[in-house]
C-alpha cells in the first residue's frame, strides 16, 4: 500500500513539473512576441514540448560581379579551373580594376531569403558623388562645361524584382537609394521564406568624367541590405522602428 502511494506521488510530481515547463514556455513566447526588438522568430511545438528557433537569414549575392550564388558558393568563371573558383575570379571585379569614362561594369545584386521565416527587407544602393565636369555620349560638355555635383555611377532598375524605391538621401559624398520589398505592389510586405529576389539591376555605368578629375582611390558603388522578422509586428513601420531600436549605435 505504501508503495502505491509513493508511485502516485511521483506521477503527480512529474505532471506538475511538465505543467511548469509548459507554462514557462508559453510565457517566453509572449515575451518574444511583445518585445519587438529581437530579430528572431520562435515556433513552439506542443507535441514535442520543445522550441524550434528560426533566424532571419538573407544572402546578398552578385553572380556577375563576384560569381557568388544564392547559397553563398561561387560559380566558376569561363577561364578558370574548377579548383580556382573564388570571389577574386569573378567578372565584375576584373572590369572594375581598369575604369574609364562611360565603362559598363557587370554588377547584379540579388537577394535570397534563406530563412524559415518571412521577413521585411530593405536594400540600399550607395552611389559616390563628386563635383566634376562631364560630357554626354557624343563628347559634348554638359552644364556648359561647369563643375556640377555628379553621381559617379548610374544603373537601370530591372522590372519585376518586387522592389520599390522608398527614399533618396544625400550624405557624406554619397547618394543613398533605399528600396523596400512590395512584391511589385504599392505597400511594403514581407519576403516569403525561401524566396529569391531577382537582381535589382544588371550593370553600372561609370560617369563620362573629363580626364584627370578622378583619382584611383575613388569609391565604388556599394549595395547593402537589412532585414527583420515580420511576425510579431502589426506593420512594416513598427518592425523597422524595432530594428532601429535594437541596432548598435
Amino acid at each position: 500500500m505504501e508503495e502505491v502511494k509513493t508511485t502516485e506521488k511521483k506521477n503527480l510530481k512529474k505532471k506538475w513539473k511538465n505543467k511548469i515547463k509548459l507554462m514557462t514556455a508559453v510565457c517566453l513566447i509572449a515575451l518574444l512576441s511583445l518585445g519587438g526588438t529581437l530579430a528572431y522568430m520562435t515556433d513552439y511545438e506542443l507535441a514535442k514540448n520543445k522550441f524550434t528557433v528560426g533566424r532571419v537569414d538573407f544572402n546578398l549575392y552578385e553572380s556577375k560581379w563576384d560569381g557568388e550564388l544564392p547559397d553563398g558558393s561561387y560559380a566558376t568563371p569561363p577561364n578558370a579551373s574548377p579548383s580556382d573558383a573564388s570571389p577574386s575570379d569573378a567578372w565584375g571585379i576584373w572590369e572594375a580594376e581598369d575604369m574609364y569614362a562611360g565603362k559598363v561594369i557587370p554588377k547584379n545584386p540579388a537577394i535570397k531569403n534563406n530563412s524559415k521565416n518571412d521577413a521585411y527587407l530593405r536594400m540600399t544602393v550607395k552611389v559616390p558623388v563628386a563635383d566634376v565636369i562631364t560630357a554626354d555620349e557624343y563628347g559634348i560638355l554638359e552644364n556648359d562645361g561647369e563643375i556640377a555635383e555628379t553621381e559617379l555611377f548610374t544603373y537601370e532598375v530591372n522590372e519585376g524584382t518586387g522592389m520599390k524605391l522608398m527614399s533618396v538621401l544625400s550624405e557624406d559624398g554619397y547618394r543613398i537609394y533605399e528600396y523596400g520589398y512590395t512584391g511589385d505592389g504599392e505597400e511594403e510586405i514581407p519576403v516569403p521564406a525561401g524566396h529569391d529576389i531577382p537582381p535589382l539591376f544588371d550593370a553600372v555605368i561609370f560617369a563620362n568624367v573629363i580626364g584627370g578629375q578622378i583619382d584611383e582611390n575613388t569609391e565604388f558603388i556599394d549595395v547593402d541590405f537589412k532585414a527583420i522578422q515580420s511576425g510579431g509586428f502589426d506593420s512594416p513601420e513598427e518592425a523597422w522602428k524595432a530594428y532601429e531600436n535594437q541596432s548598435v549605435k
